[in-house]
C-alpha cells in the first residue's frame, strides 16, 4: 500500500509539473493586452539627414492617425549594431543610438499589452526585404495565437502607385527637366521587383523623355538598363546634347548610396569604381545634386500611408 500510494502522489505532483508548464506557455500565447499599434518598417541608415527624414515620416503617420501608437523597426542588421556601437556618420558618431528589428519591435509590443498591428513597410519595392517582413510576420503570428498582423505595401506596389509617383516627382523636379536630364537613383534588386524601376522610368518619360531612373545594382543594372554605363550611352544620343544633370535619390533616406554611390568623390581612376557624380563629370556634364529622399516629400508619404490605411 504504502509503495502505491507513494506512487500516486509521484505521478499527481508529475502531473503538476507539467500542466503548470502547460499553462505557462498558454499564457505566453493567450494572455495578450487589447491595444491596437502600428509599426512603421525601415530599412534604417547610420548616417544623419536620414534621422530627420524618419522624423518627417513619424510626423505623417502621427497626423494620419493620430492618437495612435506609432513604434519603428530596422531591417538592416548593419545598421542596428554600427548605431549600436556609436558608430555612426558624420555627428552621429560616438552617439548609440538602439532601434529595434521588426522581430524585436513587435515582442516588446505584445509585452506591452498589444495584440492588434498595423506594420507598414517603407521599402520603395516589393523585393527581398520585403518578402522577409512577411516571413517575420507570419512567424510572430505563428507564435501568438489570438494576434492580428495586417501588412502594407512597398512604395512602388502597384501599376496605379508607380503612375501617382511618377506624377509626384516630375512635379517636384519641374524645374530642374527645363534645365537639363533628372537621374533617379534607386537599389535595385536580383528579385523580380526590380522591374519596377523601368515601369517608373516609362511613367515618368511619358511626362518628360528627359527622365531616367538607374540603380546600383540589381536585374536591370546587369542587362546594362539600369547601371550608369547604360545611362550615359541614353544621355549620349540625346539633342542637343545635354549640358547639365540633376542626381537625386530613389531610396526612402539619402544615405549611403546616395552619399558614396552617387554623390561620391571617391578618387578612383576606374570608371567602375566612381560614383554617378564623378562618371557624369567625367563626360562632361555640369551635376546639380539633390540629396533629398523620398520620406522628404510629404506626398510620397502620403502613398505609403494610403497604403497603411488600406491594410487597416
Amino acid at each position: 500500500m504504502n509503495l502505491i500510494k507513494r506512487s500516486a502522489i509521484a505521478l499527481c505532483t508529475l502531473a503538476m509539473v507539467f500542466t503548470g508548464c502547460s499553462d505557462d506557455d498558454n499564457d505566453d500565447k493567450n494572455n495578450l493586452g487589447d491595444k491596437e499599434g502600428i509599426l512603421l518598417v525601415t530599412f534604417g541608415s547610420s548616417f544623419p539627414a536620414p534621422q530627420e527624414t524618419f522624423k518627417n515620416i513619424d510626423n505623417t503617420a502621427k497626423e494620419r492617425f493620430a492618437g495612435e501608437t506609432i513604434r519603428w523597426g530596422y531591417t538592416s542588421d548593419l545598421i542596428i549594431n554600427k548605431l549600436r556601437q556609436g558608430n555612426g556618420e558624420g555627428s552621429l558618431n560616438g552617439t548609440i543610438i538602439d532601434n529595434d528589428t521588426p522581430e524585436e519591435a513587435l515582442e516588446i509590443m505584445v509585452k506591452d499589452g498589444f495584440s492588434k498591428f498595423e506594420v507598414q513597410s517603407l521599402h520603395v519595392i516589393p523585393g527581398e526585404e520585403f518578402d522577409e517582413l512577411e516571413e517575420a510576420v507570419a512567424e510572430f503570428k505563428a507564435k501568438y495565437e489570438g494576434v492580428t498582423v495586417k501588412v502594407g505595401r512597398p512604395l512602388l506596389d502597384s501599376d496605379a502607385d508607380i503612375k501617382a509617383v511618377a506624377e509626384i516627382m516630375a512635379a517636384k523636379f519641374a524645374t530642374e527637366i527645363t534645365e537639363g536630364p533628372v537621374l533617379f537613383m534607386g537599389h535595385g534588386t536580383p528579385h523580380s521587383a526590380d522591374a519596377q524601376y523601368l515601369k517608373l522610368q516609362n511613367e515618368l518619360q511619358k511626362i518628360n523623355t528627359n527622365f531616367f531612373v538607374g540603380t546600383v545594382e540589381g536585374i536591370g543594372f546587369d542587362a546594362d538598363e539600369t547601371s550608369i554605363s547604360g545611362i550615359l550611352a541614353e544621355l549620349d544620343k540625346l539633342s542637343p546634347k545635354a549640358t547639365k544633370v540633376t542626381i537625386t535619390p530613389l531610396m526612402s533616406i539619402a544615405g549611403d548610396h546616395a552619399n558614396n554611390d552617387m554623390n561620391g568623390n571617391t578618387g578612383e581612376t576606374d570608371p567602375a569604381e566612381q560614383s554617378w557624380k564623378e562618371r557624369l563629370e567625367a563626360s562632361g556634364y555640369t551635376v546639380n545634386t539633390v540629396m533629398k529622399g523620398l520620406g522628404d516629400y510629404d506626398e510620397i508619404n502620403a502613398i505609403w500611408m494610403d497604403h497603411l490605411e488600406d491594410a487597416e
